[in-house]
């Protein structure tokens, strides 16, 4: 299975402010892309930060599978679109194999740095924001990890905005 994290940070890697749900340095043109590979490849999983800060603005459940990585009960109101599981990333992919599942993108600080601990993650996908602010959320929080990458591929999709696309290939 390829996992793949993807995410919208500023230019020294934060992708929230300091408030942990504010979004709005990022523009309409990243979000549409991004909603759009997120449909393409089926398989949205998050954390329960994103979750809510989603569920907040209307843009929950994304269109394709939704898996929620927490540790809380959350009733589950969205039917099979939804999956709450507290299980570890390598239980989530396996779970996600045997239901089909190819490809996979991971959103969040905490949890993007929990894939990459357990050595989960083949591509980093990252639509760099032309923005720079001291404090809030960072691309990778929590655990500590060490890895090497290959750039893939560069596309700028709008003026001041570019995707840089990353192999992973060792960890350390």
């Amino acid at each position: 299975m390829k996992v793949i994290i993807y995410s919208i940070p500023t230019v020294n890697g934060l992708i929230s402010m300091e408030d942990e749900q504010d979004y709005s340095f990022i523009s309409d043109k990243s979000w549409e892309f991004y909603l759009k590979e997120i449909k393409k490849v089926g398989v949205f999983i998050m954390g329960r930060r994103t979750y809510e800060v989603s569920l907040r603005t209307g843009a929950f459940p994304y269109d394709c599978l939704n898996v929620v990585m927490t540790k809380r009960k959350i009733e589950n109101k969205w039917g099979n679109k939804v999956i709450f599981t507290n299980s570890t990333p390598k239980e989530v992919l396996r779970m996600l194999e045997k239901k089909g599942f190819d490809n996979v993108i991971v959103s969040g600080g905490h949890l993007s740095s929990s894939f990459m601990k357990e050595k989960l993650v083949d591509e980093i996908w990252i639509d760099l924001m032309p923005r720079a602010f001291t404090t809030g959320v960072r691309l990778f929080d929590g655990d500590y990890f060490n890895a090497e990458l290959k750039l893939l591929k560069v596309n700028r999709f709008a003026e001041n905005e570019v995707q840089v696309r990353y192999k992973v290939v060792k960890y350390h």
